[in-house]
């Protein structure tokens, strides 16, 4: 007998050290501890609360040889819509529900409500055996979709290595898309990285940043146990308060955000920014007014959430780019990962990236259909991360 794939609905069906004798990376999002608060803040369904509707399923694949050994496993969820995803299917969806069939539900291979390149199995062994594993796990996808008449299966944001394993043998489509990243060039300091800019563009980062000092702003960045309960309760009321401006709300609880602060303390930077009131006695008393919350792992920094009490011009750039690029200087970070879309991040230092995604399809003809979609896209987002990669900030060399 060879090697099987079974499937769970949940990651407490997996211990704690099953896993981590799996992982071999340090990425905070395939951390077992952050996908356990996904569940526990029920920012997704749990077995533990049986009426939870949030849409998405955890579906876990596990590959285990004929002596039921763990070989690797992958986060995998049932989707009944496409919300948290970032890789927009909203038209491939209307497109089947024209012609009078079902797109939901899909299965998604990715790590929810996280647009961030990165792993997508966990596993031990060489390089050949691990893209074996990616394979199998994909014909196991694959099978489970056509055994429940399941449209297809997605997976979002694969790494180079898992996105070539998938590409090579799992009958995927291709998908690409273009975020903005930004990359430590050995800079000494942020003034050492500003001083690569043109001369115009170096100007107005010093004025964005001279504004908020004018206006009595200062920042403070918060890591590990600096982290207090009391701050994560207001930066998740200034999360909160970010959709409700879009009259939305945010996908993650505060469950989810205290969870990570007791069981992952360690991958959490919070910047805070705060401004200094003056009372009648002249007392100096100062109170946040925006936060920033961020993942880092030993080599990289991935900006996601934040939102603010009050405005302040430049304050969004500050919060989530300067202060950002700041600790990744000064921490020898090489990458800093800021989230999704934003052509503005592209004046403050960040290139063009592409990112991937892999799609399985099950009926033929919407297959093509999406596939002549996704190539003439994949011209787009060429060209237009060749056109946008002109407008860095940086001299000439």
């Amino acid at each position: 007998m060879g090697n099987s794939i079974r499937f769970t609905n949940t990651i407490y069906d997996i211990t704690l050290d099953e896993w981590n004798s799996l992982l071999t990376t340090d990425n905070p999002f395939l951390r077992y501890e952050f996908l356990a608060a996904l569940e526990d803040g029920e920012c997704v369904n749990s077995p533990k609360n049986s009426i939870l509707n949030t849409g998405w399923m955890p579906h876990y694949a596990i590959l285990e040889d004929a002596n039921n050994t763990l070989l690797a496993i992958a986060p995998v969820f049932q989707k009944l819509h496409s919300y948290g995803e970032y890789v927009f299917d909203w038209s491939w969806a209307e497109a089947y529900e024209r012609h009078g069939f079902n797109y939901f539900p899909k299965l998604i291979w990715a790590i929810p409500f996280t647009p961030s390149t990165g792993p997508r199995v966990i596993s031990a062994g060489n390089t050949e055996q691990q893209a074996n594993y990616h394979q199998q796990i994909a014909d196991g996808l694959t099978q489970f979709c056509l055994q429940n008449e399941f449209s297809s299966w997605h997976c979002l944001f694969p790494n180079a290595f898992a996105n070539l394993a998938l590409n090579n043998s799992s009958q995927t489509l291709e998908r690409s898309s273009c975020q903005f990243h930004w990359f430590n060039n050995d800079f000494d300091d942020f003034a050492h990285f500003i001083d690569q800019f043109t001369s115009r563009k170096r100007k107005n980062i010093k004025k964005e940043r001279a504004k908020l000092a004018d206006s009595g702003i200062r920042f403070i960045k918060k890591v590990a146990d600096q982290i207090t309960e009391q701050d994560i309760e207001t930066f998740y009321h200034c999360y909160q308060l970010t959709y409700a401006k879009r009259r939305s709300r945010g996908y993650l609880s505060l469950a989810f955000f205290k969870q990570l602060l007791l069981t992952m303390p360690d991958n959490i930077l919070l910047v805070q920014a705060l401004v200094t009131d003056h009372s009648q006695n002249n007392d100096k008393l100062e109170r946040i007014v925006a936060n920033a919350f961020y993942f880092k792992d030993n080599d990289n920094l991935y900006g996601r959430y934040w939102g603010c009490l009050e405005e302040y011009d430049s304050l969004h750039f500050e919060c989530c780019y300067y202060q950002g690029i700041e600790y990744c200087i000064d921490n020898n970070l090489s990458h800093f990962d800021p989230g999704t879309q934003g052509e503005h991040k592209i004046s403050r230092g960040f290139g063009p990236t592409i990112c991937y995604s892999q799609h399985w399809i099950a009926h033929p003809q919407f297959k093509q259909a999406i596939s002549d979609f996704i190539n003439e896209e994949k011209e787009h987002i060429k060209d237009y991360s060749a056109h946008v990669a002109l407008r860095v900030p940086f001299k000439k060399q």
